[in-house]
């Protein structure tokens, strides 16, 4: 509802021509209020008060109030300036509800923070654009909240495919930041991992795309290695030297990458140096050994 000033304003006598231009501007919007705001406005409504029609609405047109403000926040400035009590109760609404939905997400409504969120309000900023602003501003340090949680979630993905040691904190920062913002997926960043493990185990990159994670296509592997070594199956990690020598194994024939056979890989880890010292091998040292005094009529 425009003021009292407002109306008085246009009360001029009508040979001014003021009466059809009242009608034109206020339909605009355009109060005392509003070009208090928006000073460039006070010249839109006098060419609308002139009947300048066509000037009047090319300055409109022309204005930054038009061109530079979306809808949205045209009526929210324009409710600031002609209706602070109902822009006040609106503005807290939007505020609280935005709080909440960053709190989800594990950003805390600290001052800088809530000055952004009022500033993003007069802006007209969509949701996404407030995520975008809180990401960028550099106020939100470690992105907590469901956002953290997806992000463990997705590291267990990395565990299974075998290349949790081999991805950099600066990947995972980037994906909390796009899950934070919505520019990425959890589906985009699990096939970014499977294409880290299928550059990293390219003798097991037939089953990484069809579905067979890394782990579970070498867990008989890691079981040889750990009974072999006397050694609890957990033990034997990606980063284990024998473990990675085999998951890396190239044919000596075709120097091609291949999924090792059981019985060379058994070979392959009884080099290992932490083999003598299991049971298993003082049995052999000892039959060997016995063998060997047999041969030379010292034992029985």
């Amino acid at each position: 509802m425009p003021s009292q000033d407002t109306l008085d304003s246009y009360n001029l006598p009508d040979s001014a021509g003021n009466d059809a231009g009242v009608a034109e501007a206020l339909a605009l919007g355009i109060t005392d209020e509003l070009i208090k705001a928006f000073p460039e406005l006070k010249k839109v409504r006098d060419l609308f008060a002139q009947k300048r029609y066509g000037d009047a609405r090319l300055a409109y047109y022309n204005s930054n109030y038009y061109k530079n403000l979306t809808t949205t926040a045209q009526d929210r400035q324009t409710k600031q300036a002609t209706q602070p009590g109902v822009f006040a109760q609106e503005k807290d609404a939007w505020v609280q509800a935005q709080i909440v939905r960053l709190a989800g997400k594990g950003v805390r409504a600290t001052p800088d923070i809530m000055a952004l969120l009022d500033q993003s309000y007069l802006s007209g900023s969509t949701d996404l654009q407030v995520d975008m602003k809180v990401l960028n501003s550099g106020k939100v340090g470690t992105i907590g909240g469901s956002v953290l949680g997806k992000v463990g979630s997705l590291k267990d993905i990395a565990y299974e495919q075998g290349v949790n040691d081999i991805i950099p904190n600066s990947f995972w920062q980037k994906a909390s930041e796009g899950l934070f913002s919505g520019m990425t997926t959890e589906e985009d960043i699990k096939n970014e991992i499977q294409g880290f493990a299928i550059s990293a185990y390219p003798a097991y990159a037939d089953g990484i795309k069809a579905g067979r994670t890394f782990n579970m296509q070498t867990s008989a592997l890691r079981q040889m290695v750990a009974n072999t070594l006397e050694l609890d199956v957990d033990t034997i990690g990606n980063n284990d030297p024998m473990f990675k020598k085999l998951a890396g194994y190239v044919n000596p024939e075709t120097k091609k990458p291949e999924i090792v056979p059981l019985w060379e890989a058994e070979k392959i880890t009884k080099s290992d140096s932490r083999w003598e010292y299991t049971k298993n091998a003082q049995a052999t040292f000892d039959s060997l050994t016995r063998a060997v005094a047999q041969n030379w009529g010292l034992a029985y």
